[in-house]
């Protein structure tokens, strides 16, 4: 018969976390974009060749290729996660009904948005990083804007003076 026991002694400690912090390192860099983004430069160019990643791109990177949007939009957004990856934002749910793909959570945080009506995007961080991407016509995007402008005029005061990263 074999028996197994676990060491109490002080040389097992320092294995078994080494080799605990062996395997979230491996962990943490096989994850990659969620935890680090690629560097500017890189990111610029992904946006430059088409290669339009969530979660791997900044919205700075998009404001120096792309230059300034058609208009920004900062607010606190309920976003329902698709099961593709994308976050998409309450105001681009028809009321009354649930996002296909939708994988049954939301997330409730402080977005900023990019409307660039000419190139036909509407794009959308979390924290700086892209969470969501929706390609639009001209107007669509345009119909946005003026939403979200309908939008700020019925926010109270307070909400207006809450920052808003």
């Amino acid at each position: 018969m074999t028996v197994f026991s676990r060491s109490t002694g002080s040389v097992g400690r320092p294995t078994s976390s080494g080799l605990f912090c062996a395997v979230l390192a491996l962990l943490l860099g096989a994850c990659g974009p969620p935890f680090v983004l690629p560097s500017l430069d890189h990111q610029k160019r992904n946006i430059a060749n088409n290669e339009i990643r969530l979660g791997a791109l900044s919205s700075k990177a998009f404001l120096e290729t792309w230059g300034q949007p058609t208009y920004r939009y900062r607010a606190r957004v309920q976003f329902f996660p698709l099961e593709n990856g994308n976050y998409l934002p309450l105001f681009r749910v028809p009321l009354g009904e649930s996002p296909q793909g939708w994988d049954l959570t939301t997330v409730l945080e402080d977005a900023l948005f990019l409307a660039y009506a000419e190139r036909g995007e509407l794009l959308g961080f979390i924290d700086q990083r892209l969470v969501y991407r929706e390609r639009l016509s001209a107007e669509q995007v345009l119909a946005v804007v003026k939403q979200w402008k309908d939008e700020e005029q019925f926010r109270t005061g307070l909400e207006k003076t809450l920052p808003v990263p």
